[in-house]
């Protein structure tokens, strides 16, 4: 049958996923109850920041979660490797990473697509934990 066919050759079509791919990164966190307006600017700064620094964030949103006000989530589409590993390092990020520290009580991060070793191993010296979704299929129309 056709289906067949299709099924043995499927390996060899698929889309390589890896260190020059899109990627989405989830980064949830919590905020302290009296530190919720000055989080909330700390936020909105880092924001405009990445916006003009980081041409490899190609999508990046703070969300706020429906049933807990205090609760958010960075919604993050990165072009490739290189872009993440400049985000870690980027002075407004820094900064922010270091006022959720003071604001912030729980951070955690979850990344969505295959990315290199050598970037796991970046995000594993973070000082919060970090989950990793390797693709094992699909494709990306992103970028």
């Amino acid at each position: 049958p056709a289906w067949r066919q299709h099924a043995r050759r499927w390996p060899a079509e698929r889309m390589p996923f890896g260190e020059s791919t899109p990627f989405i990164l989830i980064a949830r966190c919590h905020v302290k109850q009296d530190c919720l307006a000055a989080y909330l600017e700390a936020a909105e700064v880092a924001d405009k920041a990445v916006k003009e620094s980081e041409p490899g964030m190609l999508h990046h949103t703070f969300d706020q979660d429906p049933t807990d006000p205090l609760a958010f989530t960075w919604s993050e589409v990165y072009k490739d490797d290189a872009s993440l590993l400049f985000h870690l390092t980027n002075p407004p990020l820094v900064k922010f990473v270091e006022q959720h520290g003071e604001m912030g009580d729980d951070f955690s991060v979850e990344i969505y697509g295959t990315i290199a070793p050598a970037t796991k191993e970046a995000c594993n010296a973070l000082p919060f934990p970090v989950k990793y979704f390797d693709t094992k299929f699909g494709y990306s129309r992103v970028a």
